[in-house]
Order: structure tokens, then C-alpha cells, then sequence
């Protein structure tokens, strides 16, 4: 679809210009209203995304919800099937190792794999979202077709900079999943 092509590109632009002491600023922001949502607060196994340079800083929230005995489980990618499997760690310095694309994801010769169905509060990225909660990711459909096949109780929170939430609706397809909230700075 060409319009999410065009907002993707838009807004990678923008993540891409910003200064890293204004994504620090504006990720703690984020944090701390991750912390004061009451679902998220509630959940004993959070499955996080883990950041790249430009989003969300993903990575001190990983370390605190460990700290605070929080289970946590954090994504691999299979490229070929384009699907997630999640893996639960103890330690973000010593369990993750670059993988697919770059992105850090579970040495999953290490660790176990967790099934969705234990997710309490699922973490999810984006490039592009709206004020109903759509998302647009990086493209490849592999956060889709995860979120899909979770039980629509499990909380489903997106962390965005204020500048990645459209005031219009979002292009959506059949497969996209509608996210329960979106928190941002």
C-alpha cells in the first residue's frame, strides 16, 4: 500500500534526524508512563520489543522490569516464515546478540522459548500510529501476525515520540491488529 510506504518513509526521516540526547529526554518520558499504567504495572511476563537507535529506548525498561522480578520475553525473528518467537531472559547484556536486520534478539540456543499464551502484556513497536491505536510497522507483517494469534485479553501497548501519532486515520488492511494503547511523550 502505497500511503503507508509514504507515512513509513515520512516518519523513519524524523526518527532518523533526532538528537540522541533528545531520544533519551523524550524515551524516559515514555518509561515513566509505561510504569504508571496499571496493566502494565499487573503483568508477570511483559514480552518487549528491543529498540533500535532511533525509537523508543526499550533497553533501560528492560533492565528495570527484570530489577523489579518482572518475567520478561523479547523477540527473534525467523526471516523465511517472517514470524516471532519470544525467549525468555534474565539479562539483556549477556542473553541478546545481533540478529536479523541488526536487531537485538535472544541467543535462542540459550534460552527458552516462551508461548504467547503466557504473555501478560505484550510491548509492541511502530513506525506510524493513530489516536484509534492502528500502527504501521517496518513492513514485513511479523509484529501482524504475532499480535494475531494472542488471546484479545493481553494488553497490547505501543511506545511512540509524539511525532510517530497521526491526527488522521491510518490506511488499514485486513491483517492489522488494533494495539489497546499507545503511550508516548
Amino acid at each position: 500500500m502505497e500511503a503507508k510506504k509514504d507515512l513509513r518513509q515520512a516518519v523513519q526521516l524524523r526518527l532518523l534526524a533526532q538528537s540522541v540526547q533528545d531520544r533519551a529526554r523524550r524515551s524516559k518520558v515514555v518509561e515513566t508512563k509505561l510504569w504508571s499504567c496499571q496493566e502494565f504495572q499487573k503483568a508477570k511476563w511483559v514480552f518487549f520489543f528491543v529498540s533500535m537507535p532511533e525509537e523508543v529506548d526499550t533497553h533501560t525498561m528492560i533492565d528495570r522490569a527484570l530489577a523489579e522480578g518482572k518475567r520478561v520475553a523479547v523477540p527473534c525473528s525467523d526471516l523465511k516464515t517472517k514470524k516471532l518467537f519470544f525467549y525468555e531472559i534474565s539479562d539483556r547484556n549477556s542473553h541478546l546478540k545481533p540478529g536479523a536486520c541488526g536487531i537485538l534478539e535472544p541467543d535462542s540456543s540459550r534460552g527458552k522459548e516462551v508461548a504467547p499464551t503466557q504473555a501478560t502484556c505484550v510491548i509492541v513497536p511502530g513506525v506510524v500510529f493513530d489516536k484509534k491505536n492502528h500502527r504501521i510497522g517496518h513492513g514485513a507483517g511479523f509484529y501482524d501476525r504475532f499480535l494475531d494469534r494472542l488471546d484479545p485479553t493481553i494488553k497490547k501497548i505501543g511506545l511512540a515520540y509524539s511525532f510517530q501519532v497521526m491526527i488522521k486515520d491510518l490506511p488499514q488492511e485486513v491483517h492489522d491488529v488494533v494495539l489497546d494503547e499507545v503511550i508516548t511523550d
